[in-house]
């Protein structure tokens, strides 16, 4: 099978973290008392888009509200702040028009027609490799003033700086692969070695012989650009013979102004952008974001500009979701999964109240532990709340027959497990549930003690002494509000895990403050969250699940410094894109040794709905492209 024509996996960076409620093996069974195959249903949604009225209009008009089962928060910068599903859709509306690299409708990744004028690659005498990008003229920011080269070399080193960490932590590793970004992100260099400012329209960046060759080579080409007049406006970047700068005053201090206000700041109110639409307001309160399309954007990679004049992008509850389609309130209610809210978005559907189009998921529902807090931090412990659960009955409620248990990291949409389907079964550990197996691995662990320090009498919470401690097998769950799979869990998993003599402590809190949980940013961190992920474009597990300390946190947000797992996952990374076999057998490899280390415990994937008001024109969305694309190829009729 000719690799391209293969499913990838979706969205760019790093995994984003998904409220796991209703919207948002291995065959794949669908509900079959529906009465049509996904297939099936797929081709009812082309039919019925075909059969709409209305012409697409020439200039943007009307409104669309877009419901999020994941909770719209005030962040609108990028990933290195929070990795919110919602609200990375949102990055990329606002800031992601002018991309120098995107990934297409295809599935392919490609240099954007609409921004680069040209492009030129050479592989130096000393292993590093130069891409040279000469962008268009013409681009304009939504303000008016022109862009250039300096906006995207002033990405580039202003996102890679020891000055933008300073604002509230920000990661700075999106440069690493560039020649000089060590030196330049410590400060001991005055320029960015591996980055130039060739000339007003014309950038280039060497990348370290050590990162080639790289399985997504082109995306080192791939820069988004900052508006260096709003973000730095007394500051210029110049060209050196040892690399591009920043001069005048660029300090922290700026930053903490230019980007971190809460009131005017770039990353909560970012007025000055280049994407198919403007960042208009955030209202706290009702927890929804409204964009209106950008006058001046000129067109996608394809030139297709926004139709649709405003949209609301709200937070919505899975229990009242499908009143607010059937009422109006919400347009598009997508991503949704789940039997139950399937079948509802179906009856509308039946009576002509809601369009449909569904795809299967690009990820999967999980457990998620941290593995750098105790008690989690053990293999045998998250193997044992492994064998806890039911994972197939736990599938079987939620999806309705929509979906099916995964056993690693990978998701129904994805061409690696079409292709392993076979080998899956016959390699991976399946963790029946089994709370025999459970005792097994945790008295191996050590956890054979009562609170009093004798040995364990076989019922209620075990103990383990630790450096001359006696410390109780605790496992602290952090999950989400208003969320069907954290209620099912809760009937699920507690009384098996006392059983097994672990106790487990739930939270309930909003998706902000587990997602802090999750990246150490909070006051508490918990043993376990249940959520969601979704593949990125650049699927690239080797930060994932890198045991470098680089990466903790913002990547590898199970905090896993596994060396067997690391040396799993790292031959991908230098795989060729063409070598689908090797990469192939190297995938296999990683999600065995995933399967054992299990930093996650997989609960389902599954086919996701989108379903919509008849109002809505012109909807195509797929596992791989996503609403915040398909928005732009769709309109509204009044």
């Amino acid at each position: 099978m000719n690799k391209s024509k293969k499913i990838l996996s979706l969205l760019l960076a790093g995994l984003l973290t998904l409220s796991v409620a209703a919207c948002g093996q291995q065959q794949t069974v669908t509900n079959n008392d529906q009465g049509s195959s996904s297939s099936e249903a797929s081709q009812a949604s082309e039919e019925s888009s075909d059969l709409s009225s209305g012409e697409r209009p020439t200039e943007p008009t009307g409104q669309m509200v877009i419901g999020s089962i994941n909770q719209v928060i005030n962040e609108f910068y990028d990933t290195g702040f929070s990795t919110s599903e919602t609200n990375y859709n949102m990055y990329n509306l606002i800031h992601g028009g002018y991309d120098t690299v995107v990934f297409s409708k295809e599935g392919e990744f490609q240099y954007n027609d609409t921004v680069v004028a040209s492009h030129e690659e050479t592989e130096n005498e000393d292993g590093t490799k130069t891409y040279t990008v000469t962008i268009n003229d013409g681009l304009v920011w939504s303000d008016g003033t022109p862009i250039t080269a300096k906006d995207y070399v002033f990405a580039v080193l202003l996102e890679n700086s020891d000055e933008m960490a300073g604002v509230d932590g920000y990661p700075c590793n999106s440069g690493y692969t560039y020649v000089g970004y060590d030196e330049w992100l410590d400060g001991s260099a005055d320029a960015f070695a591996g980055v130039h400012l060739v000339d007003d329209m014309t950038f280039s960046l060497t990348v370290k012989a050590e990162e080639l060759p790289y399985h997504y080579d082109i995306t080192y080409a791939l820069l988004r650009p900052r508006p260096l007049h709003v973000i730095a406006p007394e500051c210029d970047v110049e060209d050196t013979e040892n690399g591009a700068t920043i001069t005048g005053d660029f300090t922290t201090e700026l930053l903490q102004e230019t980007i971190n206000n809460v009131d005017t700041g770039y990353r909560y109110n970012p007025k000055v952008t280049c994407g198919p639409y403007l960042f208009d307001n955030f209202d706290e309160a009702s927890q929804q974001a409204t964009l209106k399309a950008n006058p001046e954007f000129v067109g996608d990679y394809r030139g297709v500009k926004p139709s649709i004049e405003t949209l609301v992008i709200k937070t919505v509850s899975s229990d009242t979701m499908m009143n607010e389609l059937e009422s109006g309130s919400v347009d598009l209610l997508y991503g949704c999964s789940g039997g139950d809210t399937i079948n509802a978005g179906l009856d509308l559907v039946e009576e002509g109240k809601a369009a449909d189009t569904t795809y299967m998921r690009n990820g999967y529902g999980k457990i998620q532990f941290d593995c750098s807090v105790f008690p989690t931090d053990s293999q045998n412990v998250r193997q044992a709340i492994a064998y806890c659960l039911d994972r197939n009955e736990f599938a079987r409620q939620y999806t309705g027959g929509y979906g099916s248990v995964v056993h690693s990291f990978y998701g129904l949409a994805q061409w690696e497990y079409q292709d392993s389907v076979e080998w899956i079964n016959e390699n991976l550990n399946t963790y029946e549930m089994n709370v025999d197996e459970a005792k097994k691995l945790l008295e191996a662990d050590g956890w054979n003690l009562n609170a009093d320090g004798t040995p364990y009498s076989g019922t209620g919470t075990r103990y383990k002494e630790v450096d001359g401690e006696l410390k109780p097998l605790v496992i602290t769950w952090c999950n989400s509000e208003g969320n069907p799979v954290s209620e099912l869990l809760a009937t699920m998993l507690p009384e098996t895990m006392a059983e097994a003599g672990m106790q487990l402590q739930a939270t309930t809190t909003d998706f902000a403050t587990l997602q802090n949980g999750i990246l150490h940013a909070g006051d508490t961190m918990y043993n376990m969250y249940n959520l969601a992920t979704g593949f990125a474009t650049a699927n690239s597990p080797w930060y994932y699940f890198s045991s470098d300390e680089a990466w903790m946190g913002n990547y590898n947000t199970n905090w896993i410094a596994d060396e067997e797992l690391n040396d799993a996952v790292m031959p991908l990374k230098s795989i060729p894109y063409e070598d689908s076999e090797a990469w192939l057998e190297a995938w296999q490899n990683f999600i065995k040794v995933w399967n054992e280390k299990l930093p996650d415990v997989p609960l389902y994937s599954d086919e996701y709905y989108d379903f919509y008001s008849t109002r809505v024109q012109g909807w195509e969305n797929t596992a791989t492209w996503g609403w915040q694309n398909a928005v732009l190829d769709a309109w509204v009729s009044e």
